[in-house]
């Protein structure tokens, strides 16, 4: 292969051919190395990237706050966990969806019941929060929750109050309106708070207002089946026939108000603690959850003449001072036949309030006697009471506010009448309101005196004055007076010489019984003549006792001298 070529003809060089020899390779060439691994590398540099880098979320929300790409963070518990990659709007316009890439050891615990909120400075009645971003700016809180795992979330609006690991119970309350509850709102147990309002919300009927609250632990254990919740207010000001009611709370009620509730078998062993999302009734006040106990309503109407002016709807109907009632409608009903106005009072009557303790046995036994009366639509039990005397009235519950009820008492002494199924509903006989009757009372009383001839009475009676006067200031009876003052200066100066000579006599006759006394004793007892002296000293004796006894009259009654005793001013 390496021999020298030969010359050849003309000179030029003689070359001998060689043929090349192929083969085929059975590997790959060296020089394939180096981009092999170069790509070897570069996957798994990206297999490895790939591996480590977290799950990209999609966030929606209403309005994203202070929210910037690339410098928004996301945190759990002040601990960053995640970046916001991108804030743009929706394609309606109407929310903000927000991309954010989170760390790879956060993605197993992004479950469905996750929830993510925008934290930014606020201030309220439970104090100041989110001030860390005055100087960072906004960022995402994240609250993990479980369920399966997904990539796309709603965002909340505002902070949950409860977290999923905070132990307590969720429990459910049914109102009419939500008042002043909101998010947030506290819940207390005599003035303690052990709980609040976590979400308020139209019920699926849209009938009724549903209140969630959590109430945390332990006391949680403080709510069974037999709990009434009511709403607290810090002023609570009414005014009704009872007068007026004012009730002042704490100033953290009276600035956001509140749900209280008490447990009346608190102290029963026996009984268990409500379980989780139990419902309940929430009542408007404390005076309300008497009248939700009591499920069964009968209205009755009852007609007035007089003015209803101060009865309102919510008055009160009361039997013996015992409330048995409410007033549920006012109208006013004009009757052409009598051309007359009359006032159509619709009231509620609660039976179960009319059953006394223990005798749910003779009830039961009442409706099985009356069951075919009850059945046609009418109400024995109140028949028998209208039989009875049972009647409808108005009475002022308050003179200061004027306010009115409807009371209702017994009357036997009223006309018979009878329970009237004519009408819508089942009509009650009504009596004048004592205020009307008393008014009535006296217009009969002056329309009497109208009638009493006063003039008349007035003249006869001056004539009477007149004549009187005249009598009084005659100059015969100003005589009169005069003798008669010189008939008594005559009449006691008798008097007090009678007297004197009353007393002569008086000292001459006892001298004289003296003496007499004396000769008796000479004489022979039971002789005639000591037996006449001694009848004629007796005689004499009652003769004095006779003339000292007129003194003495006369000493106290100087004028019988000229009437006579027992005539004319004299006295015995």
């Amino acid at each position: 292969m390496n021999e020298s070529p030969k010359e050849g003809a003309g000179g030029a060089p003689d070359y001998d051919v060689w043929e090349a020899e192929v083969k085929s390779s059975r590997g790959l060439p060296l020089v394939w190395l180096i981009p092999l691994v170069a790509l070897g590398i570069g996957i798994w540099l990206a297999y490895r990237t790939l591996s480590e880098e977290g799950p990209t979320i999609t966030l929606l929300f209403k309005e994203a706050p202070g929210l910037e790409a690339g410098k928004s963070k996301i945190k759990f518990k002040d601990v960053e966990i995640g970046t916001v990659e991108s804030v743009v709007l929706n394609e309606d316009l109407t929310g903000v969806v927000v991309t954010a890439k989170m760390e790879k050891h956060v993605a197993t615990h992004l479950g469905e019941n996750t929830a993510f909120w925008v934290v930014k400075p606020e201030l309220g009645l439970g104090g100041v929060s989110g001030l860390d971003t005055l100087m960072a700016g906004n960022y995402i809180a994240v609250e993990f929750g479980g369920g399966k795992v997904v990539r796309r979330f709603v965002g909340l609006e505002r902070p949950p109050r409860i977290k999923a690991d905070t132990p307590g119970r969720s429990f459910f309350l049914s109102a009419d309106n939500a008042g002043p509850l909101k998010y947030g709102t506290p819940v207390y147990f005599r003035d303690i708070e052990v709980g609040q309002v976590v979400n308020v919300g139209l019920a699926e009927d849209n009938r009724s207002v549903q209140v969630e609250i959590f109430i945390d632990a332990p006391y949680h254990r403080l709510v069974h089946n037999s709990t009434r919740f009511w709403q607290v207010s810090g002023i609570d000001l009414s005014l009704s026939a009872q007068g007026v009611n004012l009730k002042v709370g704490s100033i953290m009620s009276l600035l956001q108000g509140g749900i209280t509730f008490e447990t009346p078998t608190l102290n029963d062993p026996k009984v268990q603690s409500s379980e989780p999302n139990t419902r309940f009734r929430l009542h408007k006040d404390f005076a309300s959850i008497a009248e939700g106990t009591y499920t069964l309503r009968q209205p009755y109407l009852l007609f007035f003449d007089d003015s209803v002016r101060g009865l309102n709807v919510g008055a009160p109907v009361e039997l013996k001072g015992i409330r048995v009632g409410t007033v549920t409608e006012l109208k006013l009903a004009l009757d052409f036949g009598a051309h007359k106005i009359r006032i159509p009072v619709v009231i509620e009557i609660d039976p179960e309030r009319l059953i006394p303790y223990g005798a749910e046995e003779i009830i039961e036994r009442a409706k099985k006697e009356y069951k075919a009366a009850m059945e046609a639509g009418r109400r024995p039990f109140m028949e028998k009471l209208v039989e009875r005397g049972l009647r409808a009235r108005l009475r002022t519950g308050n003179l200061l506010t004027g306010q009115l009820y409807v009371d209702l008492d017994f009357y036997p002494e009223s006309p018979p009448k009878s329970l009237d199924y004519s009408g819508q509903y089942p009509e009650l006989p009504t009596l004048p309101s004592v205020a009307d009757e008393l008014q009535r009372n006296v217009t009969e009383i002056i329309a009497n005196l109208k009638k009493i001839p006063l003039d008349k009475i007035g003249q006869e009676l001056l004539g009477t004055v007149q004549g009187s006067n005249r009598l009084l200031n005659s100059p015969e009876l100003k005589e009169a007076v005069g003798s008669l003052n010189l008939a008594l200066k005559d009449l006691r100066h008798l008097a007090q010489t009678a007297d004197r000579e009353m007393v002569s006599l008086t000292a001459a006759a006892e001298k004289s019984l003296s003496s007499t006394a004396r000769v008796l004793e000479q004489l022979e007892p039971g002789s005639a003549m000591a037996v006449d002296i001694s009848n004629a000293l007796e005689e004499l004796a009652a003769s004095a006792r006779s003339i000292r006894a007129l003194t003495d009259y006369l000493e106290r009654h100087p004028e019988a001298l000229l009437h006579g005793k027992g005539g004319s001013g004299g006295k015995p």
